[in-house]
């Protein structure tokens, strides 16, 4: 993989991770989230791996997931992947739902949204992926309803777009970690930082697998959702 034009929605420490690997395989990035001074410390760091840019917008509404695309067209000219790593997450229960609108905003509108948008720039072979919980499937969260089924619902949304999309060559995929160690130092051993069956996750093992996805070598991988948390979803 190389050459591939890069958009990642939502920058954390998982988007840090995922950008040096890709800037490593001489592609171009555009790092997105709300925080200007992260994301110019980001670039400041990683500009000698690759090309690598960067734009600051909030994404609270359709009219913003439009925005970022647009913004990151004039400076990609065209888009061979999306990765969307919008997140958060707020614990609720039927009884008070005071999460629902958020996280539904959070975890599959935005994303859909902003998929709405990039598939007409995108050609044959292009890759869309988003970001889900690899428990959302096995177990009932009693204390985080509105994040579980808005995730739940991300992860249905993205087999409905990969079958929508077959003709044009568009694939979606879903990644689904338990929780993600919010740290990333490059070069470090972070195989030392996990064993099987942990609740966290290095940022390292999931950007690994994403990258393997924005490969042509996946290329025959659509529609799945795949975990990525050392077994932990199998306890």
């Amino acid at each position: 993989m190389s050459g591939k034009n890069i958009l990642i929605a939502g920058t954390g420490s998982l988007g840090r991770s995922l950008s040096y690997n890709l800037l490593l395989n001489h592609n171009h990035v555009v790092i997105n989230s709300r925080n200007n001074e992260k994301l110019k410390q980001i670039v400041s760091e990683y500009s000698i791996y690759g090309k690598i840019d960067y734009i600051a917008k909030e994404l609270n509404d359709e009219k913003s997931c439009e925005a970022l695309i647009e913004e990151s067209i004039y400076s990609l000219k065209s888009l061979n992947a999306l990765v969307i790593m919008v997140g958060g997450f707020i614990e609720d229960n039927i009884e008070d739902l005071k999460g629902l609108d958020q996280m539904l905003l959070n975890h599959l509108k935005i994303p859909l949204y902003l998929a709405k948008y990039a598939v007409k720039h995108m050609e044959y072979g292009s890759s869309i992926i988003f970001i889900s919980n690899s428990s959302v499937s096995t177990k009932n969260k009693t204390h985080l309803l509105s994040y579980t089924i808005s995730k739940s619902a991300l992860e249905k949304a993205a087999k409905i777009m990969a079958s929508e999309l077959l003709n044009r060559g568009i694939r979606v995929n879903v990644v689904a970690p338990e929780y993600i160690k919010q740290c990333f130092e490059i070069g470090r051993d972070y195989s030392k930082m996990r064993k099987y069956g942990d609740l966290e996750t290095p940022p390292e093992d999931i950007s690994n697998v994403i990258t393997y996805l924005i490969d042509g070598n996946s290329s025959w991988i659509n529609g799945a959702v795949i975990p990525v948390d050392g077994g932990h979803s199998l306890k």
